[in-house]
């Protein structure tokens, strides 16, 4: 595919995921990147991190109060909804919270953080050399480039364009917010997409592992039973080494994987309540009769924008359980495999000790996919988030309704009292 000419052929588990950890660590929010063959930590990666970060937040709050001081962008605030500017306030105070949450987090997990990828890296090389795996790293680093580019294509130009519209005066401004706001958003985002990428990967080993165990493969494959216990105990092996990362999987990201939840339910619902509040008659505007066919172009623009901002939230927001639940779902199948293999080769009685001892630990470790307050990540909770967010979306509607009604029945009491005075 064209999109891998510019990149060189992976080879490793860190050229595989060299491209979604390179942005990664570009929007401050890990402490190491790829140096040579293999992902290092270092003091410099450390200070760009934090430098980052902190020049994000200063570009952001710094170019956000000159704007709020300049009088013409203080008379559109002043038109807009009341409503609209808490959800705009609440929106940036929990994406400053989020961003400095993640890179703290981040920072100091960083070294669990790499220790998954040379784990990692330790199980495929077993793989390739005593097994002849092919972990098809291509197709997963294809996979990244495309999808990555796509939602960074998609993000930067609705925001970019939407400080275009607004800054008609002050456009450097608007730009420098609307760059630091990428930032301060981006890099949770972004870290939401390599524990995405994390789980993915974890799958296809275990789907892999499932071949491994097939009794009619290890039979053709190790036809020396010497030979063919010791394959199955490294695979067994393998397949607890891929629990433990599940785990501390979920202990680097426990904290920011869970406050990016949290703003990405919030951020999707204020979105969606400037989405169709609108197509109900809750408009942010404030400008009455006054609106022209002008302003309502502009209007359905800025709608337009923030429809295109909702887009890589609630992707990553809806699919990354369903990774998350069907690496689960793998894992288990392998279980079910390990647990026949005392049937498969009843001749070889030093395997039910094997096969019973991971038993036991499976049923006392319980395997999870979690973010922080031991939040499932499955398919069950994407039915939670849906019904989240319809439901505080039908509260801020109804809101913001009943407030709009009671504005035009105090205007028929005025108009009533005006009459009945004349």
């Amino acid at each position: 595919m064209a999109v891998l000419y510019f990149f060189r052929e992976p080879e490793t588990v860190f050229d595989c995921a060299s491209f979604i950890c390179g942005l990664q660590f570009m929007m401050g929010c890990t402490g190491f990147s790829k140096q040579g063959p293999l992902f290092r930590i270092s003091l410099w990666r450390r200070v760009y991190s934090l430098t980052v970060a902190i020049m994000a937040l200063m570009g952001l709050f710094g170019s956000l109060s000159v704007l709020l001081a300049a009088e013409d962008v203080g008379e559109q605030l002043v038109k807009a909804h009341g409503l609209v500017l808490g959800i705009a306030v609440l929106e940036l105070v929990m994406s400053t919270f989020v961003f400095v949450a993640t890179v703290l987090s981040l920072q100091i997990a960083a070294r669990k953080h790499l220790a998954i990828y040379l784990r990692l890296a330790a199980l495929d090389s077993r793989l390739i050399s005593d097994f002849g795996a092919n972990l098809n790293y291509r197709k997963i680093l294809r996979k990244n480039i495309v999808l990555l580019a796509v939602v960074t294509l998609i993000y930067l130009t609705a925001i970019n364009c939407a400080a275009i519209q607004l800054g008609s005066g002050h456009r450097a401004l608007f730009l420098l917010f609307a760059i630091s706001y990428a930032i301060v958003t981006g890099g949770p985002h972004f870290t939401g997409y390599v524990h995405m990428s994390l789980a993915e990967m974890l799958g296809i080993r275990f789907r892999l592992l499932q071949q491994l165990l097939s009794p009619k493969f290890l039979e053709w494959r190790f036809p020396q039973m010497e030979v063919r216990e010791l394959r199955i105990r490294q695979v067994v092996a393998m397949v607890q080494e891929l629990h433990y990362l599940v785990q501390e999987i979920n202990r680097v990201y426990a904290f920011s994987l869970w406050s990016a939840m949290a703003h990405d339910l919030a951020m999707s619902t204020s979105e969606l309540f400037m989405l169709f509040g609108q197509s109900v008659g809750v408009d942010g505007g404030g400008g009455g009769q006054q609106g022209d066919e002008e302003e309502q172009g502009s209007s359905g623009r800025m709608l337009g924008y923030v429809a295109l901002c909702m887009i890589p939230p609630l992707y990553k927001l809806f699919i990354a359980p369903f990774y998350c639940d069907r690496t689960i779902s793998e894992a288990r199948k392998c279980l079910r495999l390990v647990e026949q293999l005392d049937n498969w080769f009843p001749q070889k009685t030093s395997l039910r000790p094997l096969v019973k001892s991971l038993m036991t630990w499976q049923l006392q470790a319980k395997i999870q996919f979690t973010s922080g307050l031991d939040v499932v990540l499955n398919r069950r909770v994407i039915g939670l988030f849906t019904t989240i967010l319809v439901n505080y979306l039908l509260i801020l509607i109804q809101f913001a309704m009943t407030q709009k009604m009671g504005e035009q029945i105090e205007q028929q009491k005025i108009a009533l009292q005006e009459w009945i005075g004349n």
